[in-house]
């Protein structure tokens, strides 16, 4: 035997990042004697990379692993010739099969055979080469599976995408992004100022590594932020003249238009057809818009082929990656069934959710937070019908939408859709001009536009009339008892709600509220809670709202409830039931946040946790947590809550400092919710840990005092780990544990009881290191 370990590789990849498990599994699969492993991926996702780091993993587990790039072949039936070739065996005159199996009988061999997709007609040659005993395997790269009997399929998938800015340092995505931008500018350094960005970038990206390297390289010609306004269009902006790479690789475009080019024209149709749908979908929606159940066969090949991917989840649901998105709606802007599927879409998804609400308002459970994956196709349907000047579904959508819009935080961003519809001429049914309008006060409230919404209140009182519906002039009076509120007219809010309250029982029929009825009654205890809050009547206020809370779980309303158990534990707050009112707001926030109710999060971050941070003089804290809700309301609102948010905000800037101040505000602006919600148990847990004697010197381990020492010299994490050679991860670890062993919050505070504290003969203590404090 004459071992070649490794010679016949190409030169070295880069670093492997976010893809140990793929190795580990394909490890395992190659011990186990499979012969034949599929990389299977859609183009510029990393399957070449993969092998080829693969094939240096396992190199000592053969005599000789060879690399075949098929990219430049044409000819299926030159396939096994130019394996036969790369191995340097006689394969003019001779059978190539017949060579390779007597090349591979004489030494145990790995082929890593690249780029496949296109002669998919000889992957049944493979199997002339598979002798059963053990001495060849084949790793093949191809956006397309090979359909043999014994091929073991491993999608290669995007790179993990960080789930918060606190974990953006730890993402795969990330890494290579600024990996590659350091490549040509090596002073770029992800920080505080730059982590939301790069976080959306690699979004928008998502995770696909030629197309995060791509936008790497744009970064020696633009602006960050100017780069994210380029990649709306990404297929036209992303590309590299990488000279050690074939053309297929050196734009995003020629990367998916190589994929599309081997689609045939009925793969194409449906293809283009799945670029409707923003985001995931599931087959009942390819079915509806595509008109027959055909489509899920059809699909079946773009799945085979990585045009589309199954996400994760516990329906079935697909995607298409945004370039192979963004290049098929180029194509579907020429398809004569465009407006066809347009139309079918945006119905699709209109009944959708008209039947999630009619099922809810007929006591079912309130499942919302299950539509917010289908949010960004109900908004696309809704854009549809209004641009098509189609008044009468424009109008359903925005009778249903406001579900959603108040739940998740979206009212802000989407109110201009609103001014969109009511633009359109009115419909006949009065009951749906007043439910649009009703949503119309949300977004007007959201955005503090008060007056306007109290003039639009009013009129919708005279609409009720009109219809003689008790119900709907109970819930506009209740509407209108919120913004008198928002403009400090407490008293008039609470007679408001007295008044609909005394006139509950005369709503009744037969003496059973009506299904609407049952939905005013915890509104009804809500506002009354909010007005006793505002009158500073907090024990009433708690007992109403106790009752509301009550009431909409027993409507099945999750969001209310939220929100509702949000204003218990403001008013125990008041009440200086701390304890229980730190439990309760705690819960509230993370489970808004595992739903997803970005309002309801908002919420207790702004009118509740504000309240202890003030409480304990938190000010950088504070205000974090008021610029990541940003609510533009604050600054007209006279309500009592807001009022306070106010003062304690003033005091902030006035202990701060101007420039302290600016910089926690920006730094709340970065926050995403999981970093928001961290940052509020910090702010609990510290509120829960027992004062610790003056005396007490907590028992901190030997690397615990180093690094302590290096962060009083104001060191960040990574050049502890350097210092210290330890990783950065783990660096981060023991300042974490140190912050909560000591009770502290932050840095700052750990640097000052690091140099107050640490005693002389302590391991990297100023006095045996020769550093000085400071």
């Amino acid at each position: 035997m004459n071992p070649q370990r490794g010679a016949p590789l190409p030169a070295g990849p880069g670093l492997l990042l976010g893809r140990e498990h793929d190795l580990s599994r394909l490890t395992e699969l190659l011990h186990s004697g499979c012969w034949l492993i599929t990389l299977r991926g859609p183009g510029g996702i990393g399957k070449t990379a993969l092998a080829l780091h693969l094939a240096q993993w396992v190199q000592m587990m053969y005599d000789h692993v060879q690399f075949v790039d098929l990219s430049a072949l044409r000819d299926p039936g030159e396939v096994l010739k130019s394996i036969a070739l790369a191995l340097s065996l006689p394969a003019h005159g001779a059978d190539p099969g017949r060579l390779i199996r007597e090349f591979a009988a004489q030494q145990r061999t790995l082929l890593i055979v690249d780029n496949f997709e296109h002669l998919l007609p000889a992957a049944v040659h493979l199997c002339e080469l598979h002798s059963g005993d053990g001495t060849l395997q084949i790793v093949v790269t191809s956006r397309t599976a090979l359909r043999l009997h014994d091929e073991h399929e491993h999608p290669v998938e995007p790179l993990a995408l960080p789930g918060s800015a606190v974990q953006a340092a730890c993402s795969p995505a990330v890494q290579l992004f600024v990996q590659r931008v350091q490549a040509s500018r090596p002073s770029f350094q992800l920080g505080a100022d730059n982590t939301p960005e790069v976080i959306r970038l690699c979004e928008i990206l998502e995770g696909v590594p030629l197309a995060l390297e791509l936008a790497a390289a744009r970064l020696r010609s633009y602006a960050l932020p100017d780069l994210l306004v380029q990649l709306e269009h990404s297929l036209g902006g992303l590309h590299a003249d990488f000279r050690d790479r074939p053309e297929r690789l050196r734009s995003l475009r020629a990367a998916v238009q190589w994929s599309y080019d081997l689609l045939g024209g009925d793969d194409r149709d449906i293809f283009e057809c799945c670029a409707l749908f923003e985001g995931g979908f599931t087959p009942a929606g390819l079915t509806a818009v595509w008109g027959s159940q055909d489509a899920l066969d059809r699909i079946e090949m773009l799945l085979d082929q990585s045009f589309v991917q199954r996400l994760d989840t516990p329906e079935t649901r697909w995607k298409i990656l945004q370039p192979l998105r963004e290049l098929a709606a180029e194509h579907l802007a020429h398809n004569p069934l465009a407006q066809t599927w347009r139309d079918r879409h945006a119905r699709y998804f209109l009944g959708m959710i008209e039947e999630a609400i009619r099922k809810w308002s007929q006591g079912d459970i309130d499942h919302r937070a299950s539509y917010l994956p289908h949010y960004p196709n109900i908004r696309a349907g809704m854009v549809w019908v209004i641009q098509q000047g189609q008044a009468d579904l424009a109008y359903r959508y925005l009778c249903t939408i406001g579900f959603f819009w108040m739940s998740f935080g979206l009212t802000d961003q989407d109110s201009l859709l609103t001014d969109q519809v009511l633009a359109l001429p009115a419909p006949e049914d009065r009951q749906m001009l007043l439910r649009a309008l009703q949503v119309s006060t949300y977004s007007l409230n959201a955005t503090g536009q008060l007056q306007v919404a109290e003039v639009r209140l009013q009129e919708m009182l005279t609409i009720c009339q009109e219809l003689d519906d008790q119900d709907a002039t109970a819930m506009t009076s209740l509407a209108l008892a919120e913004v008198e509120l928002a403009t400090g007219r407490a008293d008039q809010a609470w007679e408001r709600v007295e008044q609909v309250l005394r006139e509950e029982p005369e709503r009744m029929v037969g003496g059973c509220q009506t299904p609407r009825g049952r939905m005013n009654r915890p509104i009804s205890r809500l506002a009354a809670a909010r007005c006793l809050l505002e009158l500073g009547r907090h024990e009433e206020a708690l007992n109403y709202a106790t009752l509301a809370r009550q009431y909409y779980r027993e409507v099945s309303n999750h969001v209310f409830e939220l929100l509702t158990q949000n204003l218990m534990g403001q008013l125990m707050l008041h009440l200086n039931r701390r304890a229980e009112a730190m439990t309760l707001l705690l819960a509230c926030l993370h489970e808004a946040a595992r739903q997803g109710f970005r309002s309801v999060a908002g919420a207790v971050l702004s009118w509740s946790l504000t309240l202890l941070a003030a409480d304990v003089q938190d000010w950088r804290t504070l205000v974090q947590f008021a610029a990541f809700v940003n609510d533009p309301c604050l600054e007209q609102s006279q309500s009592v809550s807001d009022l306070q948010l106010r003062r304690d905000l003033a005091q902030a800037r006035q202990v701060l400092g101007e420039d302290s101040y600016l910089e926690a505000w920006a730094a709340g602006t970065r926050l995403l919710l999981p970093d928001a919600v961290e940052l509020a148990e910090q702010l609990v847990q510290h509120l829960s840990v027992p004062a610790q004697r003056p005396d007490a010197r907590p028992a901190l381990t030997p690397r615990e005092w180093e690094v302590l020492a290096l962060v009083a010299q104001g060191h960040p994490d990574r050049k502890v780990a350097r210092l210290l050679g330890i990783s950065p991860g783990t660096a981060s670890k023991h300042v974490s544990n140190l912050l909560g062993k000591l009770g502290l919050r932050n840095r700052v505070e750990l640097a000052r009881w690091a140099i107050e504290h640490a005693p002389p003969d302590a391991p990297g203590s100023a006095e045996t290191s020769g550093q000085p404090r400071s």
